[in-house]
C-alpha cells in the first residue's frame, strides 16, 4: 500500500519513477495533457480503422517512447481537484491498453468484423476460434499486475469452443457472414 500511495504521489515531487529501458537520467518533467495528446494522435493514426502492420509496429515503438516518458509526468498544484494529476495516474494504464490493443492488432492477421487489416483483408478460418490475451509479466515473465511500471505485455493465443449451433440460430445470417466463415455457418 504504501508503494502505491507513493507512485500516485510522485507526479507532485518531479521525481522520476524506478528507471526502465529508454528512460533518460535527467530528462524534464512531462505535461501529463501533452502524452495524453501524443498518445490520442498515435493511436487514431497508426492504430486506427484501417490497419496495416508496418503502422502497427511504428504505433508500438512511439508507446515505448510514451511509456518511458510518462515516468516523467509532472503536475503542479495540490491533490484537490486537481485533472492534471488524474491524468498523470490514468497514463500507465491508458498507454498499457494501446499497447495490447496495438500488440493484438499485429498479431491478428486476418480481417473479421470490425477488426480490418489492409495486408491481411479476408477472414483466416485459423483465427475463428482463438482469443488473444494481454497480461502484464515482470522481467522474469512472473506476473506483475501489481506493478504497471516495470511490467511488460506479454500476448498469448487460447482457443475457444465453436458457436453453439443453437445460438447460431437466434442471428440472421447476413449479420454472422461478417463474423463467420461460410464453413462456420454450415456446420
Amino acid at each position: 500500500m504504501d508503494a502505491a500511495a507513493a507512485e500516485a504521489l510522485r507526479p507532485f515531487s518531479g521525481e522520476e519513477a524506478t528507471a526502465e529501458e529508454g528512460t533518460v537520467a535527467g530528462a524534464p518533467p512531462e505535461n501529463p495533457y501533452t502524452l495524453h495528446q501524443e498518445l490520442q494522435q498515435t493511436m487514431n493514426d497508426l492504430v486506427g480503422i484501417i490497419r496495416r502492420e508496418s503502422e502497427m509496429k511504428q504505433a508500438l515503438r512511439k508507446l515505448g517512447e510514451l511509456r518511458a516518458r510518462a515516468r516523467r509526468a509532472a503536475v503542479e498544484g495540490h491533490r484537490q481537484f486537481n485533472p492534471g494529476w488524474h491524468l498523470a495516474l490514468d497514463l500507465r494504464n491508458t498507454l498499457l491498453v494501446s499497447e495490447c490493443v496495438a500488440r493484438s492488432v499485429l498479431e491478428r492477421t486476418e480481417s473479421r468484423g470490425g477488426h480490418t487489416r489492409e495486408d491481411h483483408p479476408s477472414m483466416q478460418r485459423a483465427w475463428r476460434r482463438i482469443s488473444l490475451l494481454c497480461r502484464l509479466t515482470g522481467p522474469e515473465d512472473g506476473p506483475a499486475a501489481t506493478d504497471p511500471l516495470s511490467g511488460r505485455i506479454t500476448l498469448t493465443r487460447e482457443t475457444t469452443e465453436p458457436v453453439r449451433p443453437d445460438l447460431l440460430a437466434l442471428f440472421p445470417k447476413e449479420e454472422l457472414v461478417k463474423y463467420l466463415t461460410e464453413e462456420e455457418l454450415c456446420a
